[in-house]
């Protein structure tokens, strides 16, 4: 994914080697300076696959979308309010 199309805070998927494609949200901005970084620090949910959750450096070609209003992938369907 570009990181120009990125936003701080926001959730995506992640493909970083990892058992299976996680869930992690962007920490920092993306910008510096007058052009984009390559890595960017995210809070990586791993788990998602049975690893720990930490955060750290992700390549933003690591990066393969965006997760819908920016909610967990499993909370997207049929949450209810308790």
């Amino acid at each position: 994914m570009e990181a120009k199309l990125l936003k701080k805070n926001e959730w995506y998927m992640i493909d970083n080697g990892l058992p299976s494609a996680v869930r992690a949200q962007l920490l920092e901005s993306p910008k510096q300076g007058r052009g984009f970084k390559s890595i960017v620090l995210m809070d990586v949910k791993g788990s998602d696959c049975g690893l720990f959750d930490e955060a750290g450096s992700v390549y933003t070609k690591d990066i393969i979308k965006p997760l819908q209003f920016g909610k967990p992938f499993f909370s997207q369907k049929g949450s209810k309010k308790l």
